[in-house]
């Protein structure tokens, strides 16, 4: 990433300019926006009025918190908390630094900061100069700055680009810029841009996947004209944002978690020898500069066959198997011992998939969601698929490129009428059911090859009941081979 216009930005915090040696044009060269003057006198007298506890910064999407088919989402998430929407129809990266050092931060120290801005430094379609991914990230990184020295003791969260997909046509039909460019750049800045995180005074927060359909588009339902997030995709929006904002603000939610845990991101539940937090710093250095071909997610069943990383102490249970399966292809192994449908919900939200774009990704979870205990409740079949359904749509929204493999999960005791062995059977029905047909997503059921014809499944396959041996992966393997 570079940084070269922030290295040359001097930022007087008395001060209303920004001076930099960038030309106009330049996504950290702060400028007024057009059409906008009256909008920004108006939120700069607001500021003047009052202090304020929320500021909300971006551009319309922002913006249109503010009519009234919006009231009653902006009355309970944002309004009750003292909040002010300062977004603006249209704008950039360069008009946000414009109006915060002319008068929008004057005075203020927010609880918390939301920003939500960049999509229109990429539109090919609608502006004479358009920004890289680099170039927007290079103009985010100067508001974050700017803002920390405004407000030292506010807490930024700071949002990826909103996936757009609207097309602009040109009056004989043809297409006015390239949606498919847009697209890519805000994913690529949505990416560069996570790494501004510190995690104690600036956050980064993806809910991109609220706004999909299972098959990766953007649903019109939610974005009806596939840029801007209608009502029902502004609640999405909020309900998904709400556990952070509520942390960063220091406050209650201001709405109760679902009932249904399985879809409730969280870190490692279960007391275990297994160092769960040290994986997934083993996990986050070892996907930088790896540029996998293959992903797999999952629980222990993944983590002990194969690859990179393996912990300390797991040695790996299927290594033969495993070089057959991903044989000359370079595989990430995100697969963590006692995880359940949640825990991989939290992982992905931490960064453990950001800016990868595998071939293939493998998805083998939901067992341990049947296995109740003092730190989490057993979860029905149609609970856990809707985890599955979560964490298939953050896979989508990461790696829009990615096909992806849903492993039915596997059989579990040996008595063929042992309990969890119907909801295995129940969950993977209502797997196949919903995923079997959508585009880029394979529904793959092998649970049947590691039983006997009487149901019994046997030790030189999985000598726990669990867990497969070598020979069980190699079951595995073909499978996947088989593709």
């Amino acid at each position: 990433m570079s940084f070269r216009s922030i290295a040359v930005l001097s930022l007087m915090v008395s001060g209303a300019v920004v001076h930099a040696q960038d030309a106009p044009g330049s996504p950290v060269y702060p400028v007024p926006q057009r059409g906008m003057e009256k909008r920004h006198q108006q939120k700069v007298e607001q500021i003047r009025a009052k202090k304020y506890d929320l500021l909300m910064i971006g551009d319309s999407i922002t913006h249109n918190l503010e009519l009234p088919a919006y009231k009653e989402i902006w009355d309970k998430f944002y309004g009750s908390r003292n909040a002010i929407d300062l977004g603006y129809s249209g704008g950039r990266t360069e008009n946000t630094l414009w109006n915060l050092q002319n008068g929008e931060l004057q005075g203020q120290s927010p609880k918390a900061i939301t920003l939500l801005i960049g999509t229109n430094n990429t539109d090919d379609a609608n502006y004479p100069v358009v920004h890289t991914p680099e170039q927007v990230v290079e103009g985010v990184t100067a508001i974050v700055k700017l803002l920390r020295e405004k407000c030292p003791q506010s807490k930024i969260l700071l949002l990826r680009i909103f996936p757009r997909t609207n097309v602009y046509k040109k009056p004989d039909g043809s297409e006015r810029g390239s949606s498919e460019k847009r697209f890519a750049a805000n994913l690529r800045a949505g990416e560069l841009m996570a790494k501004l995180a510190d995690n104690k005074n600036v956050f980064f927060l993806d809910v991109n996947h609220v706004f999909l359909k299972p098959d990766g588009t953007v649903d019109p339902k939610l974005v009806p004209d596939l840029l801007h997030p209608g009502p029902a995709g502004a609640l999405l929006w909020a309900q998904a944002m709400e556990p952070t904002l509520s942390t960063l603000m220091g406050d209650s939610p201001k709405e109760a978690a679902p009932a249904n845990n399985s879809v409730v991101p969280v870190s490692k539940l279960e007391s275990d020898s297994y160092d769960w937090f040290k994986r997934h710093e083993e996990v986050m250095k070892a996907k930088e500069g790896l540029d996998p071909q293959v992903v797999l997610i999952g629980d222990s069943i993944t983590h002990f066959w194969g690859g990179i990383p393996q912990s300390a102490g797991a040695k790996p249970r299927g290594p033969l198997s495993w070089d057959k399966a991903f044989a000359g292809k370079k595989a990430l192994n995100l697969g963590y011992g006692w995880d359940r449908a949640q825990n991989v919900l939290w992982r992905l939200d931490h960064g453990e998939f950001d800016g990868l774009h595998p071939e293939r990704v493998v998805i083998n979870i939901g067992t341990n969601n049947f296995s109740g205990t003092n730190h989490a409740r057993a979860n029905t079949p149609a609970e856990v698929a809707e985890g599955i359904r979560e964490i298939i749509l953050r896979v989508r929204s990461k790696s829009p490129s990615s096909k992806i493999v849903l492993m039915g999960v596997f059989p579990r005791d040996k008595a063929p009428d042992s309990p969890r062995r119907k909801l295995i059977g129940d969950l993977n029905s209502l797997l196949k059911n919903e995923w079997s047909n959508v585009p880029g997503v394979t529904f793959l059921d092998i649970g049947p090859k590691f039983l006997q014809p009487d149901g019994t499944l046997p030790v030189d396959l999985m000598s726990d009941g669990t867990h497969p041996t070598e020979k069980g992966y190699a079951i595995w393997a073909d499978a996947l081979l088989g593709l």
